[in-house]
């Protein structure tokens, strides 16, 4: 989503809706830790800023 002349909102999220249960009870939700989303984020600033 434009933010500005130069910016672009951008949102990250997982979908895990076609997980079976079986597998989510396996696992573990959320499989990742909190701070796994910021770092993508900040992964993917870094890409489009090359």
């Amino acid at each position: 989503m434009p933010a500005g002349p130069s910016e672009t909102r951008v949102t990250l999220s997982y979908d895990w809706s076609a997980v079976p249960d079986l597998l989510r009870q396996h696992i573990g939700f959320p499989p990742f830790p909190a701070d796994h989303l910021g770092n993508s984020l900040a992964h993917l600033a870094e890409l489009v800023s090359l």
